[in-house]
């Protein structure tokens, strides 16, 4: 019984937000169910995890900034494998010129740069050289 309660609470889950494997399986441990359970439950819904991590890469690009491998990065903190995270992060399609236009405006809305400073913080945060400068520009600096 507590593994059919596992696996409905996973599926509940999915259908509403993106979780990794282990994240999935984290948060049924989470809600209180035993580690074998909340790890049958995570395995048996059968999802498909290189769509979660694209899932999770939309929503993280809907309400914040990433450079391409500072996205990957993110996924594979949340618990998605080095290619599921790759996966997720080319699946959005996403603009990395605006991205990094979106960037540079958050970071002017909390902190001072110089052109050039806010070039070496955009590539510090992975955009490239190009994709920076893009994103200075695009904010008039």
């Amino acid at each position: 019984m507590s593994q059919s309660n596992a696996v409905q609470t996973a599926q509940e889950y999915l259908s509403s937000q993106a979780f990794s494997l282990t994240g999935l399986i984290k948060q049924l441990e989470f809600e209180g169910f035993s580690a074998a359970d909340a790890t049958y439950g995570a395995n048996a819904v059968n999802a498909n995890w290189n769509e979660q991590a694209a899932k999770a890469a939309n929503e993280y690009l809907s309400s914040q900034a990433f450079s391409l491998t500072g996205l990957i990065k993110q996924l594979e903190f949340d618990g998605y494998s080095a290619a599921q995270a790759e996966y997720g992060a080319n699946a959005v399609n996403a603009d990395w010129n605006s991205q990094a236009a979106k960037a540079a405006k958050e970071y002017l809305n909390s902190q001072s740069f110089s052109a050039s400073g806010l070039i070496s913080q955009l590539e510090f945060d992975g955009f490239t050289a190009a994709q920076a400068t893009y994103g200075v520009n695009a904010v008039g600096l």
